[in-house]
């Protein structure tokens, strides 16, 4: 990792959240609407782009968990719950292993440690019930006992790859984006990263980021 960054003085480390410190599998998501729906789901699959103006309102939290239901159910139309909704919409996360925690207890002893994800209310609600039950610890232990400062994009209303989302962390949190690091699984959301002269790094989905950061 220090090869890629070269002779820069790293003092900052900004995380993404899925695929880099949680697994996820989005796939599992389309797989629950495709039980469901059965013939439908091709069509139906269509209306429910990611990149629609439905998913990202939810992303920037310009529009309510409850609204965000209502509508995706009258959009697939089918006879759907809202339970049913929510469990396909969660089924992507899957796990935080144990050693990614270890990982950032130490790398905060010696950086500034960010959390910079796109998400949602009703993921992180996900992501508590599971640091509950796995780990002992709710979303607020792992946001101030594993990080400086998170950022999530329903609650500061910005998302990546827009570049104001990166200007708002570094002004937030008094960073100097020549001495930061950003690592995320997505290539656009590394390249938005840079626009702003923050370092980035591509993480493959299925590598151990334990490993990627062990000079670290």
């Amino acid at each position: 990792m220090k090869r890629i960054i070269g002779d820069a003085p790293i003092k900052n480390l900004i995380f993404d959240l899925g695929n880099v410190i949680i697994d996820l599998d989005i796939d599992r998501t389309w797989q629950q609407f495709s039980h469901w729906l059965g013939d439908d789901y091709q069509q139906t699959l269509k209306k429910l782009d990611p990149n629609n103006d439905l998913f990202i309102q939810f992303e920037v939290g310009t529009i309510s968990e409850e609204m965000f239901f209502k509508t995706l159910r009258d959009t697939v139309d089918a006879p759907l719950s809202i339970r049913h909704l929510k469990e396909a919409w969660n089924a992507m996360l899957l796990q935080l292993p144990a050693p990614r925690l270890a990982m950032l207890s130490r790398l905060k002893e010696r950086y500034n440690v960010y959390l910079l994800s796109n998400t949602n209310a009703t993921h992180l609600d996900w992501v508590d019930g599971y640091l509950r039950t796995v780990h002992g610890i709710t979303i607020a232990d792992f946001d101030q006992r594993y990080f400086h400062k998170t950022y999530y994009s329903h609650l500061i209303q910005l998302r990546k790859p827009n570049v104001n989302c990166y200007e708002y962390v570094l002004q937030d949190a008094g960073l100097n984006p020549a001495e930061t690091l950003f690592i995320d699984d997505m290539p656009t959301n590394i390249e938005g990263a840079k626009k702003v002269g923050i370092y980035g790094y591509v993480h493959k989905i299925g590598d151990e980021i334990v490993e990627i950061l062990k000079d670290f």
